[in-house]
């Protein structure tokens, strides 16, 4: 594609009754383009932005040719965030944010084969629209997929201040083979374990799997899996993610009845005395299963009953065909016992060229200098406005 052609590409801002319509087009698109995964399915971003939108300003970019062929979407919004007392305006994606949901794998949703074309088109908004933002962040974008390295070079080759940099590790494991051979693949000590422990607890208690996928199990299901998860916090003195925002339930809750009718929820369950000891709670999609969270009866720690789940999960999936499983981010202990593989999500951040954002660059530089040295940041901002303000003082 030629600058003239680049050029017939049009970028136009969509509105809340836009992207409420937009199911149909919007995941046709993105199971052709390369960042095909649950977190950007419009159901799940949709569903994110009914939740906790109204305290952001929507900015969702669709991009398309002169015969109104969607080659794109930049699911996007601004906020208004502060650094310490200095207010800036943030464009990042749909779904980051602090309350603590973190999604895997954002990205810009682009047809094949037009990739560059549609960043250029996405970057050219914003330079058009440099008025409504002071920083672009972009964060938790694959780094097989390579958008945030081309924005990066395009942003710096027109002369803005951007950073690019290492983000989330989520690691996965590829489904292949029998489960029998890769079993046999985990250390002795893993297995010895795993066996050792569903004996003890087969003898005492009793225990069995349990897929749950359907109504009204699921709805039930999901109510202890929120009870369970808590506990396990509560008892390190901590809040779990379902509670860190007060509208965390409600999403999941809301998503759930949304992605029910195609199969897009199951909870794997382990029953020990015939009640629900742990679960996990993961999206099925794309013939991949997304391990999202669990939640396990304190009683049963001891048993290693997290580890026996994801087992018995494992077991399940091997027989099911499922290609990978991924356990998402977070680099925990436990689940580099069943695979070494990651993938690497990017972060980029972009600094408007005008003289605040320039000003909120260098501040956040300095802090990184100084975090580096132990030295506290918000005392020396502190001084420096007291000494402004004596040496503007009419008193003086």
């Amino acid at each position: 594609m030629n600058r003239e052609e680049q050029a017939t590409l049009i970028v136009q801002l969509r509105d809340e009754a836009a992207f409420e319509a937009m199911g149909k087009k919007w995941n046709s698109l993105l199971e052709t383009s390369g960042a095909n995964t649950f977190f950007l399915t419009w159901e799940w971003m949709w569903t994110w932005w009914q939740v906790y939108g109204s305290s952001y300003q929507l900015c969702l970019l669709e991009v398309s040719d002169e015969k109104g062929t969607c080659l794109g979407l930049a699911p996007l919004k601004i906020s208004r965030r502060h650094y310490h007392c200095f207010p800036y305006r943030q464009v990042e994606f749909i779904g980051y944010g602090p309350e603590g949901l973190c999604p895997d794998y954002l990205d810009l949703i682009i047809a094949p084969g037009v990739q560059e074309q549609v960043i250029r088109a996405v970057w050219s908004y914003f330079i058009d629209h440099k008025e409504s933002f002071d920083i672009v962040r972009l964060t938790d974008t694959p780094n097989s997929n390579q958008t945030l390295s081309f924005l990066n070079a395009l942003t710096r080759e027109i002369g803005y201040v951007a950073e690019l940099e290492e983000g989330s590790r989520c690691l996965y494991l590829p489904i292949q083979g029998t489960w029998e051979d890769y079993s046999k693949s985990l250390t002795q000590k893993h297995r010895y374990n795993l066996r050792r422990r569903e004996q003890d607890l087969q003898k005492l208690h009793g225990l069995t799997f349990e897929v749950i996928q359907t109504r009204p199990a699921l709805d039930e299901a999901i109510e202890e899996l929120f009870k369970l998860h808590q506990g396990v916090w509560n008892a390190r003195g901590e809040g779990g993610s379902f509670d860190c925002h007060p509208s965390n339930r409600s999403f999941h809750r809301l998503l759930v009845d949304r992605i029910i009718s195609f199969g897009g929820v199951v909870i794997y369950a382990l029953r020990i005395d015939g009640a629900l000891g742990a679960m996990l709670y993961a999206y099925r999609y794309d013939n991949r299963v997304f391990h999202y969270q669990n939640g396990r009866d304190e009683k049963w720690l001891k048993y290693g009953i997290g580890q026996l789940l994801v087992r018995s999960t494992l077991q399940f999936l091997f027989k099911e065909g499922v290609r990978e499983f991924d356990f998402l981010r977070g680099q925990y202990p436990y689940k580099y016992d069943w695979t070494k593989l990651e993938h690497l999500n990017m972060n980029l951040a972009v600094w408007n060229q005008n003289a605040y954002g320039q000003l909120l660059h260098s501040l956040m530089r300095i802090e990184r200098f100084l975090r580096r040295t132990g030295r506290p940041i918000k005392r020396m901002i502190r001084k420096a406005f007291l000494k402004e303000e004596k040496a503007s003082s009419p008193l003086q």
